[in-house]
Order: structure tokens, then C-alpha cells, then sequence
């Protein structure tokens, strides 16, 4: 795994857990069929990072462990919905500031599809808090 040298110990934690609970791919067809970092299914349950993208167009020491953690935020969401479908876990948009990048970030996600909004404001939250989402994890998949 390419990605694997860029994660960090708290990422490497999360990553052994979300792993219990869904295949993780690396550089999977969503990667080649989208302009994306990472991608979930729930009902395939696998959860794929864009490491070549990321490694090419982005900040991988950040990057990729942001995009682990999205992306696992996702996977606590599915758990949360018995994996038929992403439940939000109902926290209010006004206690999750978004930076102004995250901001535009969630705006693009909602271009594509606007029922997203707190599913993923959720992950663009707690994307760079590795413990939250180990939390999250925790809560809802085990």
C-alpha cells in the first residue's frame, strides 16, 4: 500500500479499525472514473483512497490521512444505518464550523448531490480529528 508511508500512528489506528468492518482499496476504479481523493460504498462496504491523485495533485501527509478519516467518518455513518444506507449522527451544523477550504469543499460535494449536506459536513468536520473518528467508529461499528 502506497499510502501506508504517509499515515500517521493515529491513522494507522483508525484504518485498523474501520478494516474490521469494511475492505480498504487503494487506488480503486472509483479513482479512475472521478476526480476524487476517495470514495465509500456501503453496500459494497469497501472504502478506496486515490493515493496516485493524491501523491500527484495533492498534499499527501495531509491529504491522505484527511482522506482516510472522511472516508471512515463514512463508514461510522453506514454502521449507524445497518450499511443499507449513511446516517448522519444528527450534530448541528452550527457546532461544526468548516474552515473556508472545507467550506468549498462541501459545496462541490453538494453540486453533485445536495442530500449529502450533513453526511458530509460531518466527515469535512472531522476530517483532520483523528480521535473523534476513532470515536465514532467505535461507537457506531463496534
Amino acid at each position: 500500500m502506497e499510502m501506508a508511508a504517509y499515515l500517521t500512528p493515529a491513522a494507522r489506528e483508525v484504518m485498523a479499525l474501520v478494516s474490521q468492518k469494511v475492505h480498504i482499496v487503494e487506488n480503486g476504479s472509483a479513482c479512475h472514473q472521478y476526480e476524487i481523493f476517495g470514495f465509500f460504498s456501503a453496500t459494497r462496504r469497501e472504502l478506496t483512497v486515490c493515493s496516485r491523485r493524491i501523491v500527484g495533485f495533492g498534499s499527501p501527509d495531509r491529504d491522505i490521512n484527511e482522506t482516510l478519516m472522511h472516508e471512515s467518518v463514512h463508514v461510522a455513518q453506514a454502521c449507524r444505518g445497518d450499511f443499507r444506507y449513511l446516517r448522519a449522527f444528527g450534530v448541528k451544523s452550527s457546532a461544526m464550523p468548516l474552515s473556508a477550504a472545507k467550506a468549498a469543499d462541501l459545496r462541490k460535494v453538494l453540486a453533485f448531490d445536495s442530500r449529502l449536506a450533513q453526511i458530509d459536513r460531518e466527515a469535512f468536520y472531522m476530517e483532520n480529528k483523528p480521535g473523534l473518528v476513532a470515536y465514532v467508529v467505535r461507537k457506531y461499528c463496534f
